[in-house]
């Protein structure tokens, strides 16, 4: 089956000698917070390249991770993004729509799970085995929104669109996702 890039749609094969962006390189960018999508060409993936080493400046090393001091400036800029189920800007032209941005957790629960919260259901009960599985989910999910729209430039998520779904049809696999259009404010 073909591959296409993602960026500039060439056919990624041996055969027409385009090749796809090196995973490990990929997993470095993402450490550095520099959402890259998939796959990519190795020319594309290049630019993505130049696009940190121009963000961060002599900051940046691509064969090391973050720096601590980085990563938590990176941390406390994510967590100031905010996310709003409405839009909070109503004056025309107050900010710039940067495209959407998701984030998803899968959850799994094993057998002792199931039995513990059929027995708080017996009881008619809420299941805080449940529950916090869901409240981890929802942390994580909300992490992975705010990192790629962070990512962007944005300053703020708005349109929050909040998914829960079974994979597995009874057999305890989890899905939380949320989808939003990022912005940045003017």
């Amino acid at each position: 089956m073909s591959k296409f890039c993602v960026n500039c749609g060439i056919n990624i094969s041996p055969f027409t000698g385009a090749m796809e962006q090196n995973p490990a390189k990929l997993e470095q960018l993402r450490k550095w917070n520099v959402y890259v999508p998939e796959p990519l060409c190795v020319s594309c993936f290049s630019n993505f390249l130049t696009k940190a080493e121009t963000r961060y400046g002599s900051d940046f090393v691509y064969e090391e991770d973050p720096p601590k001091v980085f990563l938590e400036k990176l941390y406390q800029k994510i967590n100031k993004i905010e996310v709003f189920t409405f839009n909070p800007f109503n004056e025309e032209g107050a900010y710039r729509n940067l495209g959407l941005v998701s984030g998803y957790a899968t959850i799994g629960t094993s057998f002792l799970t199931s039995l513990v919260s059929s027995i708080d259901d017996f009881l008619g009960e809420d299941s805080k085995v449940y529950n916090d599985k869901m409240s981890e989910a929802e942390a994580a999910c909300l992490y992975k929104l705010k990192t790629r729209a962070h990512a962007l430039g944005a300053t703020a998520v708005i349109a929050l669109s909040v998914t829960f779904t079974e994979l597995t049809l009874g057999h305890g696999m989890l899905m939380l996702g949320m989808i939003g259009t990022a912005v940045t404010t003017h």
